[in-house]
Order: C-alpha cells, then structure tokens, then sequence
C-alpha cells in the first residue's frame, strides 16, 4: 500500500517583514548627478573633436572667385624735343646796318623818342627752312607773335623790331618779355622795360626743358585760352 505524503496541516502564514529601502531623493539626485557629470563631459568632448575632424577632412565648399577686370592704361612716353642751339645770342640796339642787318648801335636804354627797339639774333649755322618765331609778352599777358623761315642754308642772323609809340607811351611803358624758338623749341627770352622814357635791359633768362612754355605749340596755346 501506497504511503501518501503528509502534509502539513498548519499554514504558512504570510510575513510581514519587508526589505526596508530608505527614501531619499534629494539624496538620489546627487548621486545621479556625479554619475551624468563625468558623461557629459565626454560627450562634449566627442562632439567638439568631431566636429574639427569633420571641418579638417571636409572642408567648407570654397565660393567662386570673382573674376576682377583690371583697365590697364597705357601711357606712350614721348620723348621731349631738345633746343638744338641754333639760336647763339639775342641783342638789341637802336639802329642796323641795313647792308649786314647786324646792330650797329647797341643799347641798354631807350627813350620813348625812340623809334624802334630792334632784337638781333645770332645762329649757329641755320639750315634753309629753319622756323623762327618770338611771342611778345606785356605784364606776362600776350601782345603779338610773328614767324620768319630761313631762304637759305647758313643764314648768320634775323632781326625782329618793334615800334616805340610816343604818342602812347602811356602804353609802352612796362614790363615786356620775348620768347624766342627755333623750329618750335624754346631757345631765349630777353626781358625789358620801358619807363619814364627809358628801357633797362635785364640779362637772358635760363632756360629749361620743364618750362611750361618750352615749346611754341604749348605756348600759343595758354594764350589762346
């Protein structure tokens, strides 16, 4: 005969014990805190290093250079005429040996019972054709200008005159100034002035390729305005 397994009449009765947790939030949330501090920061880390590693190995699209036209002026350098020196010396007198058209008579001063104030220029050997000219200046202002060509080789010399108005001196009397050129180049300028019935005769004046009116087309063109 089978022997059945006894069992324990009396039953279990249910504990009341429980594994006490102790509650402590503010205490749970520093502990979580230390823990996601360290995280973060190395997430942090992760991300700023990829990020320059991306901006190394893949660098931002280059924009299209603009194409910047350059006007580029170019200036001819022309080469500045020289005085050639066919114009030696310029003097002025009284009066001329009408058979050499040399002065004869040399002067410093004049009166205004003058006639005629002559200006002598000498050459240097001229060539046929040579271009000889003068402007006439009063107080720095333009009066005249006149042009003579040379007929032959070799010519020696030229003469130029003007006329001293008695009947307007008041006219006359001043400062005058002549420009002379020699195939349009500035070669003299001779200086004088009339006053109280007198000329006084100023030396030549220097001249240099920079003057303003070292050739007769620039010249005649600042009168002309």
């Amino acid at each position: 005969m089978d022997t059945e397994p006894k069992i324990n009449p009396q039953p279990i009765e249910p504990t009341n014990q429980a594994t006490a947790v102790e509650k402590n939030p503010s205490g749970m949330l520093t502990q979580l805190s230390k823990k996601k501090f360290p995280i973060l920061f190395v997430a942090l880390f992760l991300i700023t290093a990829g990020a320059i590693t991306l901006k190394m190995y893949h660098p931002t699209q280059k924009q299209t250079p603009q194409v910047v036209q350059k006007t580029i002026i170019k200036q001819e350098v022309v080469r500045r005429s020289k005085d050639n020196g066919i114009i030696n010396k310029g003097l002025t007198g009284k009066a001329i040996d009408v058979n050499t058209g040399k002065i004869i008579n040399a002067a410093r001063v004049f009166s205004t019972q003058d006639k005629t104030v002559y200006l002598e220029l000498d050459f240097n050997s001229a060539p046929k054709g040579t271009v000889i000219d003068y402007i006439r200046y009063k107080k720095g202002r333009y009066v005249d200008h006149g042009e003579i060509i040379t007929p032959k080789d070799n010519v020696a010399n030229v003469l130029f005159n003007w006329s001293i108005n008695n009947v307007l001196a008041n006219l006359t009397e001043g400062q005058w100034r002549v420009t002379t050129y020699a195939n349009g180049i500035l070669a003299k300028r001779i200086n004088y002035e009339i006053k109280n019935n007198k000329v006084a005769y100023s030396e030549e004046e220097i001249v240099k390729p920079t003057d303003p009116d070292y050739t007769l087309k620039n010249a005649l063109a600042a009168n002309s305005r």
